[in-house]
């Protein structure tokens, strides 16, 4: 599974790196080990091999398992990266895995192409597997090597089936992203096949043994069903995924608001007049503008620093407004709050690139030119969102 970068914490323990990207354990490795150990140790035991024997096959088998989703993991991201898309970590576990890079121009080829790869490697793995098992001699290994196999093989299937959060999932989205233009349209999709791929496997787990006439014991029963309550879950993130990214689909300069620089030097009389002269403009334009009006303080080369404390400039007296300094009633910012946009950016690149930064406020800057284009304020974002997924009755 490969996903687009966002800030988190870290997702487990760092055991080495592919090509200077990290690789994590993740922390449910440990449990789900033992589960592993515990649910299977019993029936690989064999009583000519002590009482241990079948425990330790169970861990060998969950150890190899763990390797082939470092393969799996790894074929994301060096497709990944051959595309031109920076990795950001792989995190691994028996579970499963997933392979974090930033997607910023991504296609719907290479995307397809970087979920492909990762079950084609388990394929592969289980090819592999199956040359050399026709070799290998000690008892022992042959069942590691076709159980390992065996699981190779069902991976790379199941990860093929035609819906997220499977790699499959991933390719069929690609491939309506390309024909509708629209990558929020894939996902969503993609979403609802998934959980018709959820349904139908809990179906299959549990209509079988029915079918064959034999009874499962309880853990039997439920195994489909966790199974396929996280492939529920996976399937409407996606769709969810897929409507927010429609309803961000709009202009970003759609949703800036005015935003008017003044010098830090100068005293806060200064943004009275950059305030009455903006009003008056507006006034004579027709409107007032969108949304709030912002105050940002500039240092001597006149790049944005902070933002105007609208509370404490009203608490300066009037006497001595002309001798106040704006640097005095601004709250400086980090200088990740500068984003710079092209004029065609959509608003799903100014909410990634303020989620990357966990930016609350950013001064949106002209790619090019350098132009100040407004100010971006998450609570205003969210605001139009919000309302645009109501309107499409998604919420």
């Amino acid at each position: 599974m490969s996903s687009s970068a966002r800030a988190e914490p870290s997702p487990g323990w760092r055991i080495g790196s592919l090509g200077g990207t990290p690789v994590y354990l993740g922390r449910s490795w440990p449990v789900i080990a033992v589960f592993i150990v515990v649910a299977f140790g019993p029936a690989l035991g064999r009583a000519d091999r002590g009482p241990a024997y079948g425990f330790l096959l169970a861990g060998a088998y969950a150890l190899l398992l763990l390797v082939s989703v470092l393969v799996h993991e790894a074929a994301h991201a060096l497709a990944a990266r051959r595309q031109g898309h920076r990795v950001d970590r792989i995190v691994a576990d028996v579970w499963g895995g997933h392979t974090v890079y930033d997607s910023t121009g991504a296609t719907p080829g290479a995307t397809a192409l970087i979920a492909f790869v990762g079950p084609l490697s388990n394929l592969l793995l289980a090819g592999l597997g199956w040359v050399v098992y026709a070799f290998v001699t000690n008892e022992t290994a042959s069942t590691l090597l076709g159980v390992v196999t065996t699981a190779n093989l069902l991976v790379g299937l199941f990860n093929l089936l035609p819906g997220l959060p499977m790699d499959g999932g991933q390719i069929v989205s690609s491939l309506v992203w390309k024909a509708t233009g629209r990558r929020g349209t894939g996902l969503v999709v993609a979403g609802w096949l998934g959980r018709v791929v959820a349904i139908g496997t809990v179906a299959w787990f549990v209509a079988r043994p029915l079918v064959e006439g034999r009874t499962d014991d309880l853990f039997g029963y439920a195994f489909p069903f966790i199974i396929g309550f996280f492939l529920w879950r996976g399937a409407s993130g996606a769709i969810r995924a897929g409507q927010i990214t429609e309803a961000t689909a709009s202009p970003a300069v759609d949703v800036l608001e005015p935003l008017l620089l003044v010098r830090a030097s100068e005293p806060v009389s200064q943004v009275d007049r950059a305030l009455a002269d903006h009003l008056a403009g507006a006034a004579a334009g027709g409107g007032a503008g969108g949304g709030a009006t912002w105050v940002a303080g500039t240092d001597a080369a006149g790049w944005p620093y902070a933002v105007l404390d609208a509370d404490a400039a009203a608490a300066v007296p009037r006497e001595t407004r002309a001798s106040t300094p704006v640097s005095a009633v601004v709250v400086s910012q980090p200088q990740s709050w500068v984003v710079p946009l092209t004029k065609s950016a959509v608003l799903t690149d100014l909410v990634r690139v303020m989620s990357e930064r966990s930016l609350s406020l950013a001064v949106v800057v002209d790619e090019s030119t350098r132009e100040v284009l407004g100010m971006a304020t998450a609570e205003r974002i969210n605001a139009v969102v919000g309302a645009e997924l109501a309107r499409r009755g998604r919420r």
